[in-house]
């Protein structure tokens, strides 16, 4: 069984010149003949951040110079690890026709999404860099950002597969996946700081497994290193969903065109 989920592994890989120019298309094809183009993508997170960066910033008696990259930032990296949530849920639902009639490898609709999520990132990046600049913000990256981005997109990336397996078996998982990342942006530190907290409270955002993706990110982009517990519990994250992913891959794979 696992000689079979390493070959449509392999064969998912293989095609990386057709996910990667297709998850291009699905991006820039909505926004042809407009004037501003694919920087619409980011007017969502520029308009959130300001606003937020202005009432957070007073309750913590923060600037906008200092506000505005953590919020910044934060929902920049929550845009990208909520894709469990969002399109890895989706991964399979909406390619349910192709499935039945092509015979892609399936990881190759896992390698497709989340390429459009990096997609992306990487476009609201340009601007958040941007809006450092203008307001004196900007801070060189750490260079552990060119470890820590592989490692949550490997992350996302079987977490994800895992997710649009179960949305596709349980139909109700596909509308309650999207409520759950609406929850976890609330109660994770985004907006506000986790060293504001103490005690049990404190613990439990600790064990969020979203706080520490996003910190991997954030902490970097901010300029400062990720700290060693965030990296531990992060390489934990990962090591589980691989294993986990390769049992049900390996036992589920062949029933998911009766599922989409």
């Amino acid at each position: 069984m696992l000689a079979k989920v390493f070959k449509d592994l392999g064969a998912g890989l293989g095609l990386y010149y057709v996910w990667i120019y297709q998850a291009y298309h699905d991006i820039t094809a909505k926004y042809k003949r407009t004037v501003l183009g694919t920087f619409w993508i980011a007017g969502g997170m520029v308009v959130t951040s300001v606003s937020m960066s202005v009432i957070f910033g007073a309750l913590f008696h923060m600037n906008l110079r200092q506000a505005l990259p953590y919020i910044m930032a934060g929902i920049l990296t929550f845009s990208l690890t909520s894709y469990i949530f969002y399109d890895g849920a989706e991964m399979f639902m909406t390619s349910g026709g192709i499935i039945k009639n092509h015979a892609y490898p399936f990881t190759f609709y896992a390698f497709h999404t989340l390429c459009k999520s990096f997609f992306l990132f990487l476009h609201n990046l340009v601007v958040y860099w941007l809006f450092m600049v203008i307001i004196g913000a900007f801070r060189i990256p750490h260079w552990t950002i060119l470890l820590s981005l592989p490692l949550v997109l490997i992350c996302l990336f079987f977490w994800g597969m895992l997710s649009g397996m179960v949305a596709s078996r349980f139909r109700d998982m596909r509308f309650m996946l999207p409520y759950t990342g609406q929850m976890l942006s609330t109660l994770t530190p985004v907006f506000w700081r986790a060293d504001t907290l103490h005690g049990a409270v404190l613990l439990a955002v600790r064990l969020n497994p979203m706080y520490d993706l996003i910190q991997l990110i954030r902490d970097p982009l901010l300029g400062q290193a990720p700290d060693a517990s965030i990296w531990g519990l992060s390489l934990a994250y990962t090591g589980v969903g691989i294993v986990v992913w390769l049992i049900a891959f390996s036992l589920l794979r062949r029933r998911i065109p009766f599922w989409v």
